[in-house]
């Protein structure tokens, strides 16, 4: 079994990654490429700077504009939304497989449809289905068939609900979206196969091991131990967990490695555990998001990396330690600060609020030059002018 030490095992994880910028990866063919490594990426509705999606991408793409992500999204559909570790965006190739966590979501629906107050949503689900069959791409607003007047959570008309139902058991599909506002359509007429639903061949053993293996490759490399990076239907479990990773390492699919001074050991997929070769020579800034990959386990960032990190978005204001929505700065595979900007659509500009050096960290000219030129990356990235005020909160 290899034994990495913590600054091998980091740059490893910000090659993979391609944070450290080693792979040229450029517009959507780089989005693509990333996307076939990773799988799957967070889907957060906030909008501060820009979404997280969008702010996981342009850390390891080029040239990454939100376009690129609403057209592979909505125009070519080779990405779709779904639940994966939560809502998440994921190849569509991987949808059929799906199908056995959203059966799961129909198994364990009717208690919460109760809870809310909407369980007559199961009445009307064929009148929603017939709707939208005959009309199309359907919002919210464009379909009202019956109500929930004490709703304890959510939608107040039940056909909104019957929509989400049907998403989230693959009847319907994400087909666009503005703002946060989402259109459906069936499955069927958005996704190019002939059985989009499920695998025909693949039994639920099978699902286990490519989603436990599916897992491991979204973040790198992972630990047995239950945390954010295992969250979900299916992977929470801990037996299950366990003895599917047992069996991946008998059919030498992963491979357990070592990393010092940490006493579990950790997975990775032989498959591509070449993505974590020839760490790159020159030094790189990246802003990273607050639901990255590389951030779904916050105990394992945290031993790995000596970085601490919360997400303060519902935290009151009293008890934020730092700012309602924070980015990590990431500098040559350690992490040296945080910064808060201000809301860009009330900025108009890429201003930075709040930024803390980390604890240990000393800023050399080195270090903030690099910054700087990151802060023009990211405004690039954001089609946002930089605020000459940026350049004070750097200490320059």
């Amino acid at each position: 079994m290899r034994l990495y030490s913590k600054d091998e095992a980091r740059r490893m994880l910000c090659r993979y990654h391609n944070l450290d910028g080693a792979e040229a990866l450029c517009g959507k063919e780089g989005v693509e490429k990333i996307m076939q490594r990773i799988h799957s990426i967070q889907y957060d509705p906030l909008n501060v700077i820009a979404r997280n999606a969008d702010l996981v991408l342009q850390a390891r793409v080029n040239h990454y504009r939100e376009s690129i992500l609403y057209d592979l999204l909505y125009k070519e559909h080779k990405l779709i939304d779904g639940f994966d570790k939560e809502m998440c965006i994921y190849e569509t190739k991987d949808f059929a497989r799906f199908q056995f966590v959203r059966n799961e979501y129909e198994k364990q629906a009717l208690p919460t449809l109760k809870y809310r107050n909407q369980a007559n949503v199961l009445n009307i689900l064929d009148d929603v289905r017939d709707f939208v069959e005959k009309h199309g791409r359907t919002g919210t607003k464009d379909i009202s068939i019956g109500e929930v007047r004490e709703s304890r959570w959510g939608h107040k008309k039940l056909s909104s609900a019957a929509l989400d139902y049907l998403f989230n058991t693959g009847i319907l599909t994400v087909t666009d979206k503005r703002g946060t506002q989402k259109y459906f359509d069936l499955t069927e007429r958005v996704i190019a196969s002939e059985n989009p639903f499920c695998d025909l061949h693949m039994t639920v053993e099978e699902f286990l091991e490519w989603y436990v293996e599916r897992r491991i490759q979204s973040v790198g490399f992972l630990w047995n131990k239950s945390g954010g990076a295992w969250q979900g239907r299916f992977l929470s479990e801990n037996e299950l967990r366990s003895s599917t990773l047992q069996t991946l390492i008998e059919k030498n699919k992963i491979e357990e490695i070592r990393i010092e001074g940490i006493k579990e050991p950790f997975y990775i997929s032989k498959q591509f555990k070449k993505y974590m070769e020839n760490p790159a020579a020159r030094s790189y800034v990246r802003f990273i998001a607050p639901l990255d990959n590389i951030m779904w386990d916050r105990q394992m960032l945290e031993i790995l990396f000596g970085f601490t990190y919360r997400w303060e978005v519902y935290t009151p204001v009293e008890k934020r330690k730092y700012g309602y929505y924070v980015l990590p700065v990431l500098y040559n595979g350690q992490f040296i600060a945080r910064f808060e900007a201000e809301p860009i659509h009330k900025a108009g500009e890429f201003m930075i609020k709040n930024w803390w050096w980390e604890p240990k960290v000393e800023p050399n000219d080195k270090m903030r030059e690099m910054v700087a030129n990151e802060i023009t990356r990211f405004t690039e990235f954001l089609q946002m002018d930089n605020s000459p005020k940026n350049i004070t909160k750097l200490g320059v």
